[in-house]
């Protein structure tokens, strides 16, 4: 029965160095910031996109200490693409929400000052 059960021995596994390890990781990063920089951008308007672009600046590290070029195409565009779509979409948030505070102030608040006069009468009538 052992002869059909093959050994570590007959089937040794290849060894990697650890800058190959190295390599690889980084590689595997450069995709991963890649695509998560682009889906971000596409699923919630960049706002987290900033995620993408740490990861590509982590495989970049790794692929600079190892000197592997493998997939930094895609890491270098990971944080391109994350870090414009994360400052073009605060700063359209921020000119939102500058836009709905200059449209609040513009408007006439005279119905609040009439409710909170009434509402004094009524409290203090009491």
């Amino acid at each position: 029965m052992s002869e059909f059960i093959p050994s570590a021995a007959a089937n040794p596994s290849p060894q990697i160095s650890p800058a190959e390890q190295d390599a690889r990781s980084g590689s595997g990063l450069a995709i991963a910031a890649f695509v998560t920089s682009l889906a971000l951008f596409l699923l919630f308007l960049g706002i987290f996109s900033f995620i993408g672009a740490i990861l590509g600046h982590v495989s970049l590290s790794k692929l600079r200490k190892t000197g592997s070029t493998q997939n930094r195409g895609l890491a270098v565009a990971g944080v391109i693409i994350g870090w414009v779509a994360t400052a073009i979409s605060w700063i359209f948030l921020i000119g939102f929400f500058a836009l709905i505070a200059g449209a609040i102030s513009a408007t006439d608040t005279s119905w609040w000052d009439d409710l909170m006069n009434e509402l004094d009468q009524n409290y203090n009538s009491y």
